[in-house]
């Protein structure tokens, strides 16, 4: 059974040879220059130049797979330095709580890899920690337009974004985060219950009976539903005669939460 390639992605450098000079002092000289390569769809990869200082500049060329791999080559020494150590060492500041050392690192990241979603992600969360909200919506606002920000690879980045917007108190960001996240995957109990939590910290109890009861469709023995609706229960959030309220019951008593 074959594998797919890898899609390609990062430094490549291509040498061009070039003439200088007229007559007696005519000679020939290579020249390097280095391109941020991204392959999207379709065998299609998009290329970007490299200034001296390694920053993106110039247009957009948007080249076939087969062309990148004959007239480019791959530079792993070169996109480790710029790319991959960086991204680590991010991800290593972040999760120590040095969030002013993460944002550094990822946005060395970003200067190359605009759509780098792990990178995106990780400066989120982290201009998040430092309070500068109005950076973070920015950050935020890319990612939505990022499919790879929804795939199962960076579920546990998507999770903490979404848990870090909703304690600033950002519900109606997170409200169209985790809407975005729907779209690509509605089966999902923890995704339905983040949703329901946070419409009801907005105070709207309906919509997050809605999602709290399509979180325990999907599971009916999902902890953290079942402690929500134990939750809203033991409150007496809903009227006597609330259909909504019996699903509750009889759901946590299936469970066993109730006698």
């Amino acid at each position: 059974m074959e594998h797919a390639a890898a899609k390609l992605h990062g430094i490549f450098s291509q040498e061009t040879a070039v003439t200088l000079g007229t007559g007696a002092t005519r000679r020939k000289t290579v020249t390097r220059t280095y391109w941020f390569a991204r392959e999207v769809q379709n065998g299609k990869v998009e290329m970007r130049s490299l200034d001296v200082d390694f920053q993106l500049q110039g247009t957009l060329l948007l080249l076939d797979r087969e062309d990148v791999l004959t007239g480019y080559m791959p530079e792993a020494q070169t996109t480790y330095q710029y790319l991959s150590r960086p991204l680590m060492q991010g991800d290593a500041y972040r999760e120590v709580g040095n969030h002013p050392g993460a944002v550094r690192e990822y946005e060395k990241v970003r200067r190359i890899d605009e759509a780098n979603v792990r990178a995106a992600f990780g400066l989120g969360i982290s201009l998040l920690a430092l309070g500068l909200t109005d950076k973070a919506v920015h950050v935020f606002d890319n990612l939505l337009e990022l499919d790879e920000a929804f795939e199962d690879e960076h579920k546990h980045l998507f999770n903490e974004l979404g848990i870090a917007l909703r304690k600033r108190g950002l519900l109606d960001q997170t409200l169209r985060y985790y809407f975005r996240a729907q779209e690509m995957t509605f089966l999902d109990e923890n995704l339905q219950f983040n949703i329901a939590r946070a419409y009801l910290e907005k105070n709207d109890l309906d919509n997050a009976l809605k999602h709290l009861l399509n979180a325990l469709d999907i599971n009916s023995f999902f902890g953290e539903g079942l402690q929500f609706a134990r939750y809203i229960l033991d409150r007496g959030l809903l009227n006597e005669d609330d259909k909504r309220r019996r699903q509750l019951h009889q759901t946590l008593r299936a469970a066993g939460y109730l006698e």
